[in-house]
């Protein structure tokens, strides 16, 4: 199942993995890992050097009963991904990779929009923009991070047993990228080194304070935004972006766009 809408992709997956999946768990880093659960308090959370995926964590720990509320942090992706199945990377000790499980109260049709109105509230602790569907960006359109975002359902007969893991790839404090002239990051924005935990802190309190039912959860979503009163291209389809639905969905010369990747081809005012 895909949910559209801002790339969350949905699926069902049993109760218990299989024996291989489940030892292949990595072990926690207790070293940085004091600090973390200082500052996130009395919650689940998993610490970890490496992994090849902290949505893939986060997800085998739910199948062994883990809580809503539970944070995946590592320091290396082996694994990391971004949508459509591309790859993530990032360098060891200098960025924020981590997964959060959350359960809103809003119907499962919904949810593709929940992560747009959680994007935004991260935008605004980072003081960044937003360019639909997932991107998290600077002014000038380069890239700070993205999310991927997944929906666990336990029980699938039973139809309030989903939450999503909320995936966010955060370049902190690298400089260089090489071959990604596009990239960027908050250390190169405030021309200083950000600390890591606090900032994660940070955006888990403003992601866990959004209510996504509200009728204005998506108002700070176009106020961030990077791609509206843009025109663009995604897909086949050339247009101005318009607005987005309540859905999440991207509203292009006044036709619903539910799933794409983005191409800036100029303002509304011609440049």
């Amino acid at each position: 199942l895909l949910i559209h809408g801002d790339g969350v992709s949905a699926r069902t997956v049993s109760k218990q993995p299989d024996r291989q999946d489940r030892m292949s768990i990595p072990p926690q880093q207790p070293a940085r890992g004091g600090a973390i659960h200082n500052l996130l308090g009395q919650r689940d959370v998993r610490v970890l050097e490496s992994c090849d995926s902290t949505n893939r964590v986060a997800r085998l720990a739910l199948d062994d009963g883990a809580a809503v509320g539970l944070v995946v942090v590592s320091e290396v992706q082996t694994a990391g991904r971004g949508r459509l199945g591309r790859s993530w990377e990032s360098s060891a000790g200098q960025n924020l990779l981590f997964s959060l499980v959350l359960k809103p109260r809003v119907p499962l049709e919904r949810a593709a929009s929940c992560v747009l109105s959680w994007a935004a509230a991260m935008a605004e602790v980072l003081d960044c923009r937003l360019k639909w569907p997932n991107d998290l960006q600077d002014e000038r359109g380069a890239k700070l991070g993205g999310i991927l975002s997944e929906l666990h359902c336990s029980e699938p007969e039973e139809a309030d047993s989903w939450c999503v893991i909320l995936g966010v790839g955060l370049n902190v404090n690298q400089l260089d990228f090489p071959g990604l002239p596009d990239a960027t990051s908050l250390r190169r924005m405030r021309q200083r080194s950000l600390d890591r935990s606090v900032l994660l802190r940070d955006l888990v309190r403003a992601i866990e304070e959004v209510d996504p039912s509200h009728s204005s959860a998506l108002d700070l979503w176009r106020a961030r935004s990077n791609t509206l009163g843009r025109h663009i291209r995604i897909g086949q389809r050339e247009g101005l972006a318009e607005s987005i639905r309540d859905d999440g969905a991207l509203i292009v010369d006044g036709e619903p766009v539910l799933a794409g990747d983005v191409e800036f081809l100029s303002r509304t005012d011609g440049t």
